[in-house]
């Protein structure tokens, strides 16, 4: 019996035995991952523009169950941009809402189009097109208007803006 009392005596005082340094490690853990929901629930969650997955289409796919656009809609409704070794071409494009803009690149190395501002790419995410290969082509619709700004995430140097009237 008395060896069961020195037992739980020994469990119970050896609780508060911890050295300093683990109470310091322990109290560290936990304000980390309290940060850490913090950040995902409350901050990582403002973004003040509205956007639509929707706007994003693939190539050849028709754009909401329409009929294939005739060669005068395609003149006024599709605008391309070219990706070279010195950057897109052309720069800045102003078209109106609704126009598909496809960006094809000829740059001889891989490519990514991205919205600004980087690396983060949070300015317009429909626009964070992604990675394509050389010779490759991406495509989207912009139906608002407003200003947007991209780049090539790989290349950050390389640059373009898409001004929808």
């Amino acid at each position: 019996m008395e060896e069961n009392a020195e037992e739980k005596k020994e469990t119970r005082s050896s609780y508060r035995k911890r050295p300093a340094w683990q109470w310091i490690l322990i109290y560290l853990i936990v304000a980390v991952v309290i940060y850490g929901l913090i950040y995902y629930f409350v901050l990582g969650k403002k973004t003040n523009i509205p956007y639509s997955t929707t706007n994003e289409i693939v190539p050849g796919e028709q754009i909401n169950g329409s009929s294939p656009p005739s060669s005068e809609e395609t003149m006024e409704s599709e605008v391309s941009v070219t990706l070279t070794s010195k950057g897109f071409s052309p720069q800045t494009i102003t078209i109106k809402a609704a126009t598909i803009v496809t960006w094809t690149n000829q740059s001889g190395t891989a490519a990514s189009v991205n919205s600004a501002v980087h690396p983060t790419h949070q300015v317009y995410p429909p626009l964070n097109l992604g990675e394509f290969e050389n010779g490759g082509s991406l495509s989207l619709v912009f139906d608002t208007p407003g200003t947007y700004k991209y780049h090539n995430h790989l290349n950050p140097s390389q640059v373009g803006t898409v001004i929808v009237e």
